[in-house]
């Protein structure tokens, strides 16, 4: 949005709660990275506990062989409840793509008509074609590396940048799929391939999750935030923590009260204020801005506020095989299934899935050591041999439907640093989604098998744990005010010159795609029409 409205000659400015963080600071090219500080992990750390849940949710037994294990136990789980939500996330100038692995994936046209075609969850109010044009324009301005020839996506033509080279380790659990007649394709990433608007391409380090020290994933603080700040029209303050959303006599938008990082209070003025927080910091800001025009938050006289959260539904095997594949050298993810993001009616469940490998976190010898290496000695550094670049993930996600009961609210008693109520998340599983993770694991160990691993050293689930990376709902997308809180172009229904554009806007999850690509076609699409209505006066 800053990038948009700041080429439209727009003035911006960016409140940022988190830090600003310098690329070449980060500790990958340092011999004992694995132990010193982790940039990202320290600002996540510190910002943990700044969310709460509801009651524990009971484990259902019919599914109890979805529990999470690993070998010896390294993986602590409660075998009769559900862990907390846990969520993955950073604050700092440029967001979670900082820490994201770069996948850029369009969303399929079906993933934009669950309730027609497939009679779940609801239709956006937009369709594929309406996000083409950005999808289009936002892989160029990010360098998207892929192949077009992919038979479960929307005919396209190129990429900007030709796809990568799939790792010697995903070469070799592509075995699998195509025993089994799957296709594990080339994913598109927002990672460069080859030299790119002056950055380089990428050197395979494995370290994406770490954060690019090279410059070459596309993340914000790299690629759109410095075209925006160089236009002269945008200036980001960083820890810069909004608190209020303020409304004139009107019940228009009049401006941001935020801290600063003396933790001062401060008010920008403001003609148009876009809130891109994510699906659980968005609605926390819009309930904590309360009036009396809008006793029950702001933009929330439909009452949707923080209703509809999805989280991650996720399975995840962890794979030995028995010569080396050199898995800490590549990409993070590159190398995705689409088999199954179309839904079937014949299955047990309706959403979509997509499988695909990694070696997550395991990229180096500490991981290891953390999560799957035993013993001491000789006999620790003999499964540290035997482990070592020869471990896998091989992971699926898919959609959770949309049910009202998952939601963001504010919670009554816990506070943040500043005095705010923090965000309280409600989540559960229903049968669907219990049914989804059971075909997820099922999957998931034929494609082991018939990769020929030699041993599975662990399996985690959505079942028993919550790891949330791709969330959205919370201020959905609608054309019915009644219904939803923004309209097709992210603009709040209820006070016109608000924006919130993030996944909080989101339907439907796209059938297990990554998020990141679509909001950012969304913000282009938004930002395109708040610059068109406010030149006409009607914003």
């Amino acid at each position: 949005m800053a990038y948009s409205l700041s080429q439209a000659g727009f003035s911006v400015v960016v409140l940022e709660a988190g830090p600003r963080f310098d690329p070449t600071q980060y500790p990958l090219n340092q011999a004992d990275w694995e132990r010193l500080p982790k940039t990202f992990s320290a600002s996540r750390d510190a910002q943990r506990d700044h969310y709460t849940s509801g009651p524990k949710e009971p484990l259902n037994p019919q599914y109890r062989h979805l529990q999470s294990w690993t070998e010896g136990e390294k993986v602590s789980v409660n075998k009769t409840h559900r862990a907390p939500p846990k969520v993955y996330r950073v604050k700092g100038v440029g967001g979670c793509t900082l820490h994201y692995q770069g996948e850029a994936h369009r969303f399929s046209p079906h993933a934009f008509k669950s309730r027609s075609l497939f009679g779940y969850g609801e239709d956006w109010p937009i369709q594929y074609e309406d996000l083409e044009p950005y999808y289009d324009k936002m892989e160029k301005l990010l360098g998207v590396a892929g192949d077009p020839n992919n038979p479960f996506k929307a005919p396209r033509g190129p990429f900007p940048n030709p796809p990568h080279r799939l790792s010697c380790a995903s070469q070799r659990f592509k075995q699998g799929f195509d025993e089994l007649g799957l296709q594990l394709h080339q994913n598109s990433v927002a990672i460069l391939s080859r030299p790119y608007d002056g950055r380089v391409p990428c050197n395979y380090c494995n370290g994406c999750s770490q954060g690019c020290m090279m410059g070459s994933k596309s993340s914000m603080d790299v690629s759109l935030l410095p075209k925006a700040e160089a236009t002269g029209n945008t200036r980001i303050l960083a820890n810069a923590t909004a608190a209020q959303i303020q409304i004139d006599g009107e019940e228009k938008a009049k401006g941001v009260m935020f801290f600063d990082e003396k933790k001062q209070e401060n008010f920008v003025h403001a003609k148009v204020v876009v809130l891109s927080a994510s699906a659980m910091e968005s609605p926390r800001l819009l309930l904590n801005s309360e009036s009396k025009a809008f006793p029950d938050g702001l933009a929330n006289r439909s009452g949707g506020v923080g209703l509809y959260f999805m989280e991650t539904m996720f399975h995840d095997l962890t794979a030995l095989f028995d010569e080396p594949i050199h898995s800490h050298k590549g990409l993070q993810i590159d190398a995705r299934c689409w088999n199954y993001n179309f839904p079937n009616p014949s299955q047990s469940f309706q959403a979509g899935v997509v499988f695909g490998v990694s070696p997550l976190g395991l990229i180096g010898p500490g991981a290891y050591s953390k999560y799957l290496v035993h013993g001491w000695g000789k006999s620790h550094k003999d499964q540290m041999r035997e482990y070592f670049g020869r471990t896998l993930h091989l992971f699926a996600i898919g959609e959770q439907h949309p049910h009202p009961n998952n939601q963001v609210k504010l919670d009554p008693t816990e506070r943040d640093g500043f005095g705010l109520p923090v965000s309280q998340l409600a989540t559960q599983l229903h049968a669907n989604e219990l049914e989804m993770l059971n075909f997820m694991a099922i999957r998931g160990k034929a494609i082991s098998n018939a990769a020929r691993v030699k041993r599975v050293l662990g399996e985690a689930s959505a079942y028993d744990l919550s790891g949330i990376t791709h969330m959205g709902g919370t201020c959905r997308m609608g054309s019915d005010p009644q219904r939803s809180v923004v309209n097709q172009f992210c603009q709040s229904h209820d006070v016109p010159n608000l924006f919130v554009v993030d996944a909080s806007c989101f339907v439907t999850q796209g059938g297990g795609d990554s998020p990141s690509l679509t909001i950012q076609a969304l913000a282009l699409r938004a930002g395109e029409y708040l610059a068109k209505e406010a030149r006409k006066g009607n914003i």
